[in-house]
């Protein structure tokens, strides 16, 4: 009997602790996140990714998800998230324009406002964490050229470029790294189209309508790998063999580096969600303080990244990865660890 009393004391007391362990870890308040979407494989794994991340650091989390890239939804959301008082909200902003009226709502609530994954640069956040998409673009230009030259022995051919929705800074930062790297390549023409609202079926029938126009064309660049799977399809059903059309996704989901196994897909240009989410919480007991930021080189998860003052606030750049076959398997790509 003593003995048990004895364990059950010590189970007792293992229990308060871990009960104050609990509370003290969720003391330093709540954070919202809101997420633009739940269609695509990399903002599914993000959500979970940001609330893991700042759950860890101490916060209380809560997720709201606008659904279908709906800009009036998660503007409602931000004004629902206002009147719970949080210490910030973190905006993975559906139109980064739009968002800057709740921006202003926010912060006029002394809520700190971090754009996460997409800048919002029409007006002042308190901290932007995204992957270096112009960089991301460069890679993408390096994937092609290293292809085509590949195929021909020289760089030509033709591009069909598939945009995602033109009001996320990820698919223009993209586009402009890529068309600026492209410019030394005269023989490489590039048609650019837009699949408005991320649309997997929007990009499909892009690609679609563009092949039956343009049979012999050497290469796709799909701004996302939910893009390049709706590619990949079209391909498939009009009769192509893989390799016919190159084809290039960015994002490293899972999706893409499964197509890269089977030979549709091959390039993915990575970035981890779960990089940019931690880059966060590297800084945010500061920002919440209002202490001065310090810029300059850092690593996150042991990804090169760079801390810089920009005019609508201090922004953390991950950089990425170029996948292709040789290195698909890599265990540290974060779509070989979302299940």
């Amino acid at each position: 009997m003593k003995k048990l009393f004895i364990i059950i004391s010590i189970v007792s007391v293992f229990l308060l602790v871990f009960s104050a362990t609990t509370v003290m870890a969720n003391e330093k308040g709540l954070v919202y996140y809101l997420c633009p979407n739940q269609f695509d494989e990399m903002q599914t794994a993000a959500a979970s990714m940001v609330k893991s991340s700042l759950e860890d650091a101490g916060y209380t989390c809560k997720v709201m998800t606008s659904g279908n890239e709906d800009v009036n939804l998660q503007m409602n959301q931000i004004e629902n998230a206002i009147t719970q008082n949080p210490k910030a909200i973190v905006i993975a902003a559906v139109d980064g324009t739009a968002v800057c009226a709740g921006v202003s709502s926010a912060h006029d609530a002394g809520i700190a406002v971090i754009a996460y994954d997409r800048t919002i640069s029409k007006c002042v956040v308190d901290f932007t964490s995204i992957a270096g998409c112009k960089t991301m673009g460069l890679m993408a230009a390096q994937a092609t050229v290293k292809l085509l030259n590949e195929k021909y022995g020289e760089v030509k051919g033709t591009v069909l470029d598939i945009m995602g929705d033109p009001g996320d800074s990820y698919t223009t930062m993209i586009e402009e790294g890529f068309q600026e790297a492209m410019k030394e390549y005269p023989n490489v023409e590039i048609e650019t189209k837009v699949a408005y609202g991320w649309e997997a079926v929007t990009a499909g029938n892009i690609a679609d309508d563009y092949l039956l126009v343009h049979p012999d064309t050497d290469l796709v660049l799909a701004h996302a790998d939910h893009l390049a799977a709706a590619v990949a399809s079209v391909l498939q059903t009009k009769g192509y063999e893989k390799g016919d059309v190159l084809l290039i996704g960015t994002a490293g989901m899972p999706m893409g580096l499964q197509l890269i196994r089977e030979g549709w897909m091959h390039a993915d240009i990575e970035y981890s969600p779960k990089a940019l989410a931690e880059g966060i919480t590297m800084f945010l007991d500061d920002i919440l303080a209002n202490k001065p930021l310090k810029y300059g080189p850092y690593e996150v998860m042991g990804i090169a990244a760079e801390l810089s003052e920009k005019s609508y606030g201090p922004e953390l750049k991950v950089a990425g990865s170029i996948i292709d076959l040789e290195n698909v398997d890599n265990p540290q790509f974060w779509g070989n660890q979302v299940k």
